[in-house]
């Protein structure tokens, strides 16, 4: 009893935490959002109206900063501020491929060669499809950051994956070929506000494993160093062994 009433006193103050948290989160984005907005604009306007490659290259700065900036909000609104959660049965390969959609050229400019690899036969889940899209987006976006300047290799594997209950599923693995993550980090990543990059929000990978675990999954990574990190994304399926809706071969690669 009395180790109840410890989980019960811990959760009553972080949802105190959070609830004070959100408050200062929607303060922010309303006192920042608009003025970040209009910087923004100005300076894309001012970029098309100038030659010089210096000014051109110090304007996309400005941009690229203050969408940084937009990011950090939005990061806290989705910790601090949870959306109700919307389950729809969902396609594992769409979701992936959605994921992936936007990073092809980023991939050729790093010079990271992609390896998809899911099973032809994977059952659909049942997630919030933005929510789950974002995890995928944050996580593969982690692991470019870990690649060298001279490139790397990232690899996403699906397949289909009973729980140790008995409950069908699909495990996504996604591994790159980063400097990898030293075990007193690797402790503490998935912790909210935790962060070895100056940039960072420290929300990414907390917000992606409460995103995972709402719709009954479970969310591991395990890394070694020098060699590179693996994050694996279990997921419950939708009820059946129902195929993904739109077929594609079970892999793909696509050269750096």
């Amino acid at each position: 009893m009395t180790e109840r009433l410890r989980q019960f006193h811990a959760q009553l103050i972080q949802s105190e935490k959070l609830a004070s948290i959100g408050q200062m989160a929607a303060a922010v984005a309303h006192g920042l959002r608009n003025p970040l907005a209009s910087l923004r604009a100005a300076a894309q306007l001012a970029r098309h109206r100038v030659d010089a490659p210096a000014a051109r290259e110090q304007l996309n700065a400005i941009i690229e900063q203050v969408d940084r900036l937009d990011l950090r909000i939005t990061h806290l609104l989705a910790f601090s501020r949870p959306a109700p959660f919307h389950p729809l049965r969902e396609s594992v390969r769409v979701m992936v491929e959605a994921a992936l959609g936007g990073i092809a050229e980023l991939l050729r400019e790093r010079r990271v060669e992609l390896v998809v690899s899911l099973a032809p036969t994977l059952p659909d889940v049942r997630v919030d499809p933005m929510r789950l899209e974002q995890t995928l987006t944050e996580i593969v976006s982690n692991a470019l950051d870990a690649m060298p300047p001279e490139g790397g290799r990232l690899s996403i594997e699906g397949r289909c994956e009973p729980s140790d209950g008995g409950t069908d599923g699909v495990a996504l693995t996604i591994t790159d070929s980063g400097g990898g993550i030293a075990p007193e980090v690797l402790a503490n990543v998935c912790e909210p506000f935790f962060t070895t990059r100056a940039e960072g929000t420290g929300l990414g990978l907390a917000i992606a494993k409460r995103y995972v675990e709402e719709t009954g999954g479970r969310l591991s990574i395990t890394s070694v160093v020098a060699h590179g990190t693996t994050v694996r994304i279990w997921l419950p399926s939708a009820g059946d062994a129902t195929p993904a809706l739109t077929p594609a071969p079970a892999a793909a690669r696509q050269p750096a």
